[in-house]
């Protein structure tokens, strides 16, 4: 009996462990990505979340509001998401549109914001990182008030042959992908 009570403990406490590390290395990225987002010039607020997970994994969700009182939503932000080479966000809401765009090789989502250019076909330069997103968010919500609201769409060839179809539909709503441009 002794040592079966024995067993159970570090068990208990393993997962205790390894739980509180996963809250841990989440709310320390959160922390890098609530830091780095207030350090941006026009910023009034930042709301900073884990996407309901314990890790982060550059997963965190920031929602940044400007003084003039725009807002913009960013998705997978992280550790990576800063510097010269960042990593792949996404624009999930701006200005009360949420844009997605679908190719036939299976990305599905929101707009990216990387060097790739994704955010629109007449979007030039690309945006390159999140600095560079909240600097030109007057330009982010003008291209996406041209976009039509899903599930209607406007489609785009890329020099290499490869087509996105874009839509948009109001935050917070579900909205109805626009059909893959396969074929």
């Amino acid at each position: 009996m002794v040592a079966a009570s024995l067993g159970r403990r570090p068990a208990g406490l393993l997962v205790l462990c390894l739980t509180t590390g996963c809250v841990a290395a989440g709310t320390r990225e959160q922390q890098f990505v609530q830091g780095h987002m207030e350090g941006l010039p026009a910023i009034e607020f930042v709301r900073v979340s884990c996407g309901g997970g314990f890790f982060a994994g550059s997963h965190v969700c920031a929602t940044v509001a400007m003084a003039e009182g725009m807002t913009l939503q960013f998705l997978n932000l992280g550790y990576q998401s800063f510097g010269s080479a960042p990593s792949r966000v996404r624009v999930a809401a701006a200005g009360g549109r949420a844009p997605l765009v679908v190719s036939c090789a299976g990305q599905s989502g929101f707009a990216d914001v990387d060097r790739a250019g994704l955010f629109g076909h007449h979007f030039s330069p690309a945006i390159d990182r999140v600095a560079d997103a909240i600097r030109r968010r007057r330009d982010v919500i003008e291209e996406l008030e041209f976009w039509p609201q899903c599930p209607q769409f406007w489609e785009v060839q890329e020099n290499d042959g490869t087509a996105y179809r874009y839509c948009a539909h109001a935050a917070g709503q579900v909205g109805v992908p626009p059909p893959r441009p396969c074929g």
